[in-house]
């Protein structure tokens, strides 16, 4: 898109829009575009190769403007009109690009929002409410796995699944310790630190992170040496987005046997779900650290009556074969009652199949396939659990469930092992010793046209009212949350430490997120880099107030 195409393209725009809106609704879009263009022309005029580059640009004025933007909107409650759009997108292929557009950014006073995979719980990547540009990684995805030394360089707009390909294209003994869910971009996940299967055995994705290539808000490309340990400390769990952009991680990888054993096993109220669960609660976290054992709880009517019971699905990882599996279960989780019948030998990647709801048989690269991963259509909330909930308490959350319209879903992570090695203070993320489950709660907007229909909203009350009833059954001072799992019910202000605190210490807890705010004051003093829950920068000192 040339500048003279792209004027056309806004004369036409206007003409349209003039004969369906109010003058203050069409001077409004006509300052937008007009501002659009002016940055447009501001990366144009400082690029070498305007041709090229201005095919990366997408603004309103363009047709392929709105696909470009859904493409990577992984959570469909947020593909709607009302929903702010940026007033243009880039997609570069080069840090150059990169360093023009936050130039470019800064001098029209536009903020930055950046997507490596459209994972964002609450949208932060693609939408503001304040005119915006959306960097979009889409274009930068290399993946460079080195065997011999056990790394990988990968660029942010990589995703999981293609990360995790990559690897077994290589190698069947080594993998990288993070999520299940193909689509999730590395760009991101790793600032929120990350965890999956292999929590117990190697810690948070974050933990295993050795290295960076980071832009600044000032351009200056750094890595882990020249840009000092505090602020590689930062970006590990604290949000590397309110610090500034991450252009790859190199990512340490773990060993792993060249067959992992995994199981899934289905149990009812009618099977003693509730008894089996309470006693999971006390097995998982101090078991051998070789097995992982997430859950799934929902309810569901029994066969085609109008009863309703619990479904506990239990999916299970073992870093193993059967034949040592399956004495250590019978010896410290009996009740559980996994047979070999159940179990399947496969390969690591093989199981990301598997826990993505997948047959292990299915291709491998089909993790590489983000147009065949459904999408999300969720709203979510996170806790931390550091006393196992007791059978009365599991009793209300059974009820409460089936109060739910089938649209709710519980997934729980057991923790100890690995991660109770680390200190809380080690990375940003302090979720560490003394967790006995992370908690996911979800309801999602299937049969709805979005997330404001009065079942919807029904759907969400609901989900409010569930956070209220676990209230006596999570931790406390503060409610641990998840950063990854962002909620801006927490609250987004920012003037005050007071202010910032109510979600700052639940995702970070005190010590840490106070470090983030020094760190932060010291690499982005004029807080360019942020969003409504970004890593604050105050007028006056942390000791003042």
């Amino acid at each position: 898109m040339k500048k003279s195409q792209l004027s056309s393209s806004i004369f036409l725009l206007i003409i349209t829009l003039s004969f369906s809106l109010s003058w203050a609704a069409l001077s409004s879009i006509l300052k937008a575009t007009s501002d659009a263009e002016d940055f447009t022309s501001c990366v144009l005029s400082n690029s070498s190769n305007v041709t090229s580059v201005s095919e990366l640009i997408f603004t309103p004025a363009n047709a392929s403007f709105l696909p470009a933007w859904q493409v990577h909107v992984q959570n469909t409650r947020f593909l709607k009109p009302s929903t702010p759009k940026p007033s243009a997108i880039v997609t570069p292929v080069n840090e150059t690009l990169i360093r023009i557009v936050l130039y470019c950014a800064k001098m029209y006073d536009y903020e930055l929002r950046i997507r490596s995979g459209g994972h964002d719980y609450e949208g932060l990547s693609y939408t503001a409410d304040v005119p915006f540009v959306m960097l979009d990684f889409t274009n930068m995805r290399s993946i460079d796995v080195d065997v011999a030394n056990k790394t990988a360089w990968v660029q942010a707009g990589a995703a999981l699944g293609e990360v995790y390909y990559a690897i077994s294209q290589k190698t069947d003994t080594l993998y990288f310790p993070a999520g299940v869910c193909p689509t999730v971009g590395v760009g991101g996940y790793m600032g929120g630190a990350g965890y999956g299967n292999l929590l117990r055995k190697y810690g948070t994705a974050a933990d295993n992170v050795v290295d960076v290539r980071f832009m600044d808000v000032n351009g200056n490309i750094l890595d882990r040496n020249s840009m000092g340990e505090d602020l590689f400390w930062a970006i590990r769990g604290g949000g590397a987005s309110s610090f500034g952009i991450v252009l790859a991680w190199k990512l340490g990888l773990v060993e792993v046997p060249e067959r992992v054993t995994v199981f899934i096993l289905n149990k009812t109220l009618e099977d003693g779900v509730t008894e089996i669960f309470h006693k999971y609660q006390y097995v998982l976290p101090l078991i051998d650290r070789n097995l992982h054992m997430r859950t799934q709880i929902f309810s569901e009517y029994i066969g085609n009556t109008t009863m309703k019971t619990i479904r506990v699905m239990f999916e299970g990882i073992y870093q193993g074969t059967t034949d040592t599996l399956l004495p250590l279960l019978y010896e410290k989780f009996p009740e559980l009652g996994v047979t070999p019948e159940i179990c399947e030998e496969i390969t690591m990647v093989q199981s990301t199949l598997v826990f993505w709801g997948l047959p292990s048989s299915t291709p491998t690269e089909f993790l590489t396939n983000r147009s065949a991963i459904a999408k999300l259509n969720n709203k979510s909330k996170s806790d931390y659990v550091r006393k196992p909930i007791p059978i009365s308490g599991l009793n209300k959350i059974w009820k409460k469930l089936m109060e739910n319209d089938e649209s709710a879903l519980l997934m729980i992570n057991p923790f100890g092992g690995r991660m109770s090695d680390y200190s809380e203070t080690a990375i940003p993320y302090p979720h560490r010793g003394g967790v006995v489950l992370q908690m996911l709660k979800t309801v999602n907007f299937a049969g709805q046209t979005s997330d404001t229909t009065p079942v919807s909203l029904s759907r969400i009350a609901w989900l409010n009212s569930l956070d209220e009833l676990l209230t006596p059954y999570v931790s406390k001072n503060p409610r641990e949350a998840y950063s990854n799992y962002n909620d801006l019910d927490f609250g987004v202000g920012n003037a005050n430490y007071q202010e910032a605190s109510l979600w700052g210490e639940r995702y970070w807890k005190r010590a840490n997120f106070k470090k983030l705010i020094r760190i932060k004051a010291k690499v982005d003093p004029e807080n360019f880099f942020r969003h409504p829950q970004s890593i604050p920068v105050f007028s006056t000192s942390l000791s003042d107030m």
